[in-house]
C-alpha cells in the first residue's frame, strides 16, 4: 500500500476514534446541547468567539455566503441562548453579535473533548515521540494554512 493511502486511511480512524471520544465525552459531562449544533453552526460559534464581537457583514465576509444565511443561523444561535446581538452605539444600523455563557461554556466543552482526544491518542508515545509528533502537526498545520 502506497504511503498517501496509508495516511488517508489513518486519517479515517483517527477521525473516527474522535468521534466516538466525543460522543462518550458528550455521555460524561452530559453536554448534549453541544452535539445538537451543526457543523455550521459550530463554525458560527468558533468565528464569534475569535472575532470578539463581529458584525453580521464581517460574518458574510469570513463565510463567503450572502447575508440572508448569516442571518438566519445566527438567529437560531439566538434562539438557542448561544449568541446574542448588540445594537452598535456607532451606527446603529450595524449589530455585533456576541456568545452567551452557554454559548461559551459549549466551546469550553468541546475543547475539553478535543483535550480528552488528544490524551487518549498520545498516551502511547514517550515524552521523546509526543514531542516529535507536535513538530509534525505543527509543520503540517502551518503548511495546509496557506
Amino acid at each position: 500500500m502506497d504511503t498517501e493511502t496509508l495516511i488517508v486511511r489513518y486519517i479515517d480512524i483517527l477521525s473516527e476514534s474522535m468521534r466516538q471520544s466525543m460522543r462518550k465525552y458528550k455521555e460524561e459531562t452530559d453536554s448534549g446541547d453541544l452535539f445538537n449544533l451543526t457543523i455550521t453552526q459550530l463554525h458560527y460559534l468558533h468565528a464569534i468567539n475569535e472575532m470578539d464581537g463581529p458584525t453580521f457583514t464581517q460574518l458574510v465576509e469570513r463565510f463567503n455566503v450572502q447575508k440572508s444565511t448569516v442571518t438566519d443561523t445566527v438567529n437560531r444561535l439566538i434562539k438557542r441562548n448561544i449568541a446574542y446581538k448588540q445594537q452598535s452605539e456607532q451606527d446603529l444600523r450595524v449589530f455585533h453579535i456576541y456568545l452567551t455563557e452557554k454559548g461559551k461554556e459549549l466551546l469550553r466543552i468541546e475543547g475539553m473533548g478535543y483535550y480528552h482526544f488528544a490524551s487518549k491518542m498520545t498516551k502511547c508515545l514517550e515524552s521523546k515521540e509526543k514531542e516529535q509528533f507536535t513538530k509534525l502537526l505543527e509543520k503540517i498545520v502551518n503548511e495546509i494554512r496557506i
